[in-house]
């Protein structure tokens, strides 16, 4: 029961923490009337009107008096962002304006403030872009800001290649890293299973590094820790180099796909960012697991990608579904892509937000897809599916237990069986369960079994055998 436990604690994604996209009401919203509390800036509804980078004299968390460029306007309050890179509300009266140049915090100043203030006992490195305040070992530190800074260059360059522009993050880029889980849930209500995430509106990446696994399997500890720590890293320095705005509201499939699509699980020598588009094995084997299913229930083709596309929120299924269809569109729809991410690049703060309808999906964000892409999600997941089996996958978890899961029943006469290979007991029985309901079957009527193996393997070998 514990690899099981924290093999479904290690697929669930570290959640990027970004706004809530259930309150926000439209898009381009310049001149309109908005309440944006429900972005964790507790300031009263107002007309919306664009910072246009004006610099106002305001105070600091701490009390010091500093100057901020004003991000948006809403009504008599602006949202500003501070030299340490923290978006905060400020009444008017509270932030004048200025002719004066903003210029980000000194990282030095900043540090020290960070450990009097917030995290004492903690130690400090800078690097060229970011400060890390940790009490975690120094090898843990060493190694994520050596994953951050590498990599920093990289996605830099990726970006121009599609055609942004983009520039020197405006601000330092704040890490902070716990030593445990405990530590990291007093910092911030979180949810369970939870190891990182980046925060707008503090543009800060918080993370722990102790993990249960560590022991258990240590190299896929290590994948994990990589991929958890660049794909939170990307969600920073997108917010931070001009690509997506903060406060704007990107489609949720392509703000975590492409987290994904530039989240390595390996570096090369001396931890360097090995490109875009590295196969994740973790995201694979959830979408394995998946597609098995899928293709064995009556699904209309297209359902798939039809609830990716609109998803306001993404479990796990969606983040491995976010990375297929961005790791499609990128290598297969080059110049659709880029046209559609420059698209997005375009959207200021709080523009791009829609209504979220009653089954939890964003109709609107179909349109700009459709716009750019082939409509026909039927033919395009038929695609998408074929492109997934000639990628190269290894199940990080082939040496653990798994479980056959066998269906028997009678349909048109005949006696059929059906069957599938799961990572644990759980998702054996929610196939079960879909499948049954899918096919509409009588549960009395319906003869299943399911049986454990010491790896996946053997578990394979048993289903063929089965099923012949």
């Amino acid at each position: 029961m514990l690899k099981i436990a924290l093999k479904l604690a290690f697929i669930t994604c570290a959640i990027a923490v970004l706004l809530d996209a259930e309150n926000v009401v439209v898009a381009q919203p310049i001149g309109r009337i908005l309440d944006i509390r429900g972005f964790g800036v507790d300031i009263p509804p107002g007309e919306v009107a664009a910072g246009d980078g004006a610099v106002v004299r305001t105070r600091d968390r701490y009390g010091d008096l500093v100057l901020a460029r004003v991000h948006v306007n809403v009504g008599e309050n602006r949202v500003v962002l501070l030299p340490d890179g923290q978006l905060v509300g400020r009444h008017q009266r509270e932030a004048v304006l200025v002719d004066e140049a903003f210029e980000k915090a000194d990282m030095v100043q900043l540090g020290k403030q960070l450990i009097e203030q917030e995290f004492p006992g903690f130690r400090v490195k800078r690097t060229a872009h970011y400060i890390y305040i940790y009490n975690t070992s120094e090898t843990f530190a060493t190694a994520t800001s050596k994953i951050l800074e590498m990599m920093t260059p990289g996605i830099m360059g990726y970006m121009k290649n599609l055609g942004l522009a983009v520039h020197p993050p405006d601000v330092p880029l704040v890490v902070i890293m716990f030593k445990t889980e405990e530590e990291f849930k007093r910092y911030r209500e979180i949810p369970d299973g939870m190891i990182a995430y980046y925060h707008t509106l503090t543009n800060r990446v918080v993370m722990h590094e102790e993990s249960r696994l560590n022991s258990l399997k240590p190299e896929l500890a290590l994948k994990q820790k990589i991929n958890t720590i660049a794909h939170e890293g990307v969600h920073q320095l997108l917010h931070n180099i001009g690509v997506q705005t903060r406060m704007s509201a990107w489609p949720m499939w392509i703000t975590e796909g492409i987290a994904e699509y530039l989240s390595p699980t390996t570096t090369g020598k001396y931890m360097r960012w090995k490109g875009a588009g590295q196969v994740n094995d973790f995201r694979m084997m959830e979408l394995e697991q998946f597609l098995q299913v899928s293709t064995q229930v009556v699904q209309s083709p297209g359902d798939w990608l039809h609830g990716t596309i609109l998803a306001s929120r993404l479990d796990s299924q969606g983040y491995a579904s976010a990375w297929a269809l961005t790791h499609y569109l990128a290598k297969t729809r080059r110049a659709k892509f880029n046209a559609y991410v420059q698209e997005l690049q375009k959207l200021g703060p709080l523009d791009g937000g829609y209504r979220v309808v009653a089954d939890g999906t964003v109709p609107k964000h179909l349109e700009l897809y459709a716009k750019h892409f082939d409509g026909d999600l039927a033919m395009t997941e038929t695609r998408l599916r074929q492109y997934l089996t000639k990628l190269p996958y290894v199940d990080p978890f082939i040496e653990f237990p798994h479980v056959s899961a066998v269906i028997g029943f009678s349909a048109n006469g005949r006696f059929r069986k059906m069957g599938g290979v799961f990572h644990n007991p759980m998702l054996a029985r929610q196939w079960i369960a879909k499948t049954i309901a899918e096919l509409k079957l009588t549960p009395q009527n319906v003869q299943t079994e399911l049986k454990s193996f010491n790896n996946r393997i053997l578990a394979q070998r048993y289903l063929r055998a089965k099923l012949q």
